[in-house]
């Protein structure tokens, strides 16, 4: 479970660096990079060594969960982006078509 935190966190700084650069298309490799860790790790009964790795982990998707919640309310082409968050970093619903048509 270790290698697992470790690459979480990994991932997880990844995600605080898009976040801070604003880097929509960055923070969604990110999220589903860890998405696909998750998955493909659903082993029970694994234990973690280093609980302040995990501390750490811990303390970083909180942090990053109030800076999403901040770019949100603060950057709306972040929050628009191909594929928007909310504010639990969950990747929302896919958003309708952005065109617009006029006729004259």
């Amino acid at each position: 479970m270790d290698g697992l935190v470790e690459e979480l966190l990994r991932l997880e700084s990844a995600k605080h660096k898009a976040l801070v650069e604003i880097d929509a298309s960055a923070y969604d490799a990110s999220v589903r990079a860890q998405l696909r860790l998750l998955s493909a790790s659903k082993r029970s009964g694994l234990r973690v060594s280093s609980v302040e790795r995990l501390l750490s982990l811990s303390q970083l998707i909180t942090l990053n969960t109030r800076l999403l919640q901040n770019l949100i309310s603060t950057t709306p082409w972040f929050a628009f982006s191909k594929n928007s968050y909310t504010a639990e970093g969950r990747v929302a619903a896919p958003a309708t078509s952005g065109r617009v048509s006029v006729e004259a």
